[in-house]
């Protein structure tokens, strides 16, 4: 699902996690369908598949954190980002709940939209790590993809937006966009929170972890907008 990260000190963690975000950023303004968003050419079914596939792993963000937190404690590891875990995971209740409401925009019913387009290979493969890597020996590894999503986030979601709003067909798109727009503004406190959180991290296997966890996040994202994009390609 990615590289693993190469040779870390903690002090260079975050440097790390921001080069596993550029690449990502770098690495979807090449992909067809971000392209296809920005330049009216998306049709509907294909803004539906990226939502459903977005759906599917950020249900499981809340449960994650949960799990972390909980793993940190029994550990007895970390008690001040055990509870962060704790605090985020009941800031992120209920965000899968804002694409399905983007999907409702599009009329179309949620729970039977999700029931026809299961979790895509990429997905999958990204939920199996995510949920392994809460629950092993680095908890903190959480913290690898909670930065490169909320980085990306804040550097693309509200521009995506704004472009399919302003160039796209697709009827009652303006509606529609609610999960880009909110995460795009929320989420630009949080990536610096992380920064100082992961600053103070001082063991290496630890931020060796997060780092993988986070390469393995942008390698997922990439591969499931690439999934999309020939997921629709073949069905015209």
């Amino acid at each position: 699902m990615g590289e693993a990260a190469g040779d870390l000190s903690p002090r260079g963690v975050v440097a790390d996690l921001r080069n596993e975000l550029d690449r990502l950023v770098a690495g979807l303004d090449q992909e067809p369908a971000i392209k296809a968003f920005k330049d009216g050419s998306a049709d509907k079914a294909l803004y539906v598949d990226f939502l459903v596939q977005t759906r599917h792993y950020v249900a499981l963000t809340a449960p994650c954190l949960e799990a972390a937190g909980r793993r940190l404690k029994e550990l007895g590891e970390h008690p001040e980002l055990a509870e962060l875990f704790f605090q985020k995971a009941d800031e992120e209740a209920g965000h899968d709940i804002l694409v399905d409401d983007d999907l409702r925009a599009l009329g179309l019913d949620p729970e039977a939209t999700l029931a026809a387009h299961p979790p895509g290979e990429w997905i999958t493969a990204y939920n199996s790590w995510i949920t392994a890597a809460t629950n092993g020996r680095h908890p903190a590894a959480f913290l690898g993809s909670a930065y490169i999503l909320e980085g990306l986030a804040v550097e693309r979601a509200g521009k995506v937006a704004k472009a399919l709003v302003a160039t796209s067909s697709i009827p009652k798109i303006a509606d529609a966009v609610t999960f880009l727009d909110l995460h795009a503004e929320a989420d630009i406190g949080h990536v610096d929170d992380l920064e100082r959180i992961l600053a103070g991290l001082e063991d290496a296997t630890e931020c060796d972890a997060i780092v993988m966890t986070a390469a393995a996040t942008r390698g997922a994202y990439l591969g499931m907008l690439d999934e999309v994009a020939r997921t629709r390609s073949t069905a015209h």
